[in-house]
């Protein structure tokens, strides 16, 4: 399944750039509003770790970049899609004007954004105190480059998040999750977006994507040790963390 996939630049940024407009409604509803709770999950251990300065690679429509803002951390978030940028650049700014109507705007922090491939992260050795991904590692046509350039950028000592989705290990649980992703994710999504091909290709991404110690041992791989997980929902997602 996977060599079917296609990940090129072009590709993966044309494919979001068309479902930005209704990326955040449909994900929110596919995934039944848990995805909140899971970038969460991330932020509780983020703050377990001295954090200042953090990018936020594969940023999307911006959720957690705006989440680890809030949180009062120095965050950039890069993405490849310039329409699911220009989505999250929309919605901080609505967060700061309401922080600010509500007498916050002090104690809340405004996120910076770029646009660019992980494959090529335009900032120097060692800038940033730890790195987030949210849902788009499993997108990267190069991962181990990618990995290698989220590990350049990460100063000695920092920390690495990465939340993906996943199968879970339970047979029953990894049945019932098997119908929904092949049958009425793909569906639903199409009825939503319009786009026939963005939601089949989640499906698909999701089930290539390798998991547990096997996509540790890609994050070792980059330089990084201590590497652990932690279920999400019974395995839907996994949070992946790690030091350089």
């Amino acid at each position: 399944m996977a060599q079917d996939l296609n990940k090129e630049a072009s590709a993966i940024s044309g494919m979001f750039n068309s479902i930005a407009a209704s990326y955040d409604r449909l994900n929110h509803t596919l995934s039944f509003g848990v995805d909140i709770l899971w970038r969460r999950k991330l932020i509780s251990k983020l703050k377990q770790n001295r954090v200042h300065r953090v990018l936020d690679v594969a940023c999307g429509t911006g959720d957690l970049t705006m989440e680890i803002a809030r949180h009062g951390y120095e965050v950039t978030g890069m993405d490849i899609a310039e329409k699911m940028v220009d989505v999250a650049k929309r919605k901080d700014l609505e967060r700061m004007a309401k922080a600010r109507k509500h007498g916050e705007g002090s104690e809340r922090s405004s996120a910076d954004f770029v646009i660019c491939s992980a494959e090529e992260i335009p900032f120097a050795d060692a800038t940033f105190d730890a790195v987030t991904i949210s849902f788009g590692i499993r997108n990267f046509n190069n991962r181990q480059q990618c990995l290698s350039e989220i590990y350049r950028v990460t100063r000695q000592g920092g920390s690495l998040y990465i939340l993906e989705f996943a199968l879970p290990s339970n047979k029953i649980w990894k049945a019932i999750y098997l119908f929904y992703l092949k049958n009425i994710l793909p569906m639903v999504g199409r009825a939503v977006s319009k786009d026939r091909s963005a939601y089949s290709y989640l499906s698909d991404s999701i089930q290539a994507f390798p998991r547990y110690e096997a996509f540790c041992d890609e994050i070792r791989q980059a330089g990084y040790f201590d590497v652990k997980y932690y279920k999400c929902s019974g395995g839907i997602a996994l949070l992946y963390v790690a030091i350089k």
